[in-house]
């Protein structure tokens, strides 16, 4: 006679709460911090309390899930119920970035910009908030970038041919022989100095000014002056008439 037996095996239902699961393994949950609970809850103001909480948080391998559950607890909540430092941010961060909160959608329903941008940065500095470590790396990034700009960027030439004062002191520096235009650019600059001015004779563009101050009709002279000095200004950069190197 065959005898047959059915086994049957009985499962204890899981009653684990999965959504609750990462807690135990927070930073927060370690032994030296069991019982400092005033570290999450640093005094208004007190900025320095505020980073070492922020920092503390940043270094949790949980942060991610700590974020969502706490972003889930706080849904719609108005910016002077939350409390402490949770999740690395603070009550004000928190508010900022719930969906549901005129502040996430920032002025005429804008979308403020997220956690780990430059924008997000500067508006981290304005409100005088501790800046995340995605925040610090996108600043650094885009300052880096924009020097890179700035190194490539091209430099307007100024023109400093001979027949100039700049191109005398500049043939002295290099210890160059100084031409005849360069040495005749530097006896009248020194006779100027020299000299007291007088009024700016016709036919120049100081003349042409003295006209304009003096509310009188300029002259045809000091016209085609004026008109001369700016198209050498708008060409070589300067007003000053430059003879051949």
């Amino acid at each position: 006679m065959i005898h047959h037996y059915t086994t049957t095996s009985h499962t204890a239902p899981d009653t684990l709460d999965r959504a609750e699961s990462w807690r135990p393994y927070g930073t927060c949950a370690a032994p030296q911090y069991v019982g400092h609970e005033d570290l999450w809850f640093p005094e208004p103001g007190d900025t320095e309390a505020v980073r070492a909480a922020v920092r503390v948080c940043e270094s949790c391998p949980v942060l991610a899930l700590c974020r969502q559950a706490v972003a889930v607890e706080e849904h719609g909540i108005g910016k002077a119920s939350r409390y402490g430092i949770r999740a690395g941010l603070t009550p004000v961060q928190r508010w900022a970035a719930d969906t549901s909160t005129r502040a996430a959608q920032g002025k005429g329903g804008r979308q403020l910009s997220p956690c780990g941008t430059n924008t997000a940065y500067d508006r981290h500095v304005r409100r005088g908030e501790p800046v995340d470590t995605a925040c610090r790396k996108a600043h650094a990034e885009h300052s880096r970038a924009q020097r890179e700009r700035e190194r490539h960027r091209p430099r307007r030439a100024v023109p400093d041919g001979c027949g100039t004062t700049r191109a005398y002191y500049r043939h002295i520096q290099a210890g160059e022989p100084i031409d005849e235009a360069c040495q005749a650019a530097s006896d009248a600059y020194e006779q100027q100095l020299t000299v007291p001015p007088g009024p700016p004779e016709c036919g120049t563009r100081g003349g042409y000014a003295r006209h304009l101050r003096k509310d009188e009709p300029a002259c045809t002279p000091c016209r085609q002056a004026n008109t001369d000095a700016s198209r050498r200004l708008r060409t070589t950069g300067t007003t000053t008439e430059r003879s051949a190197a």
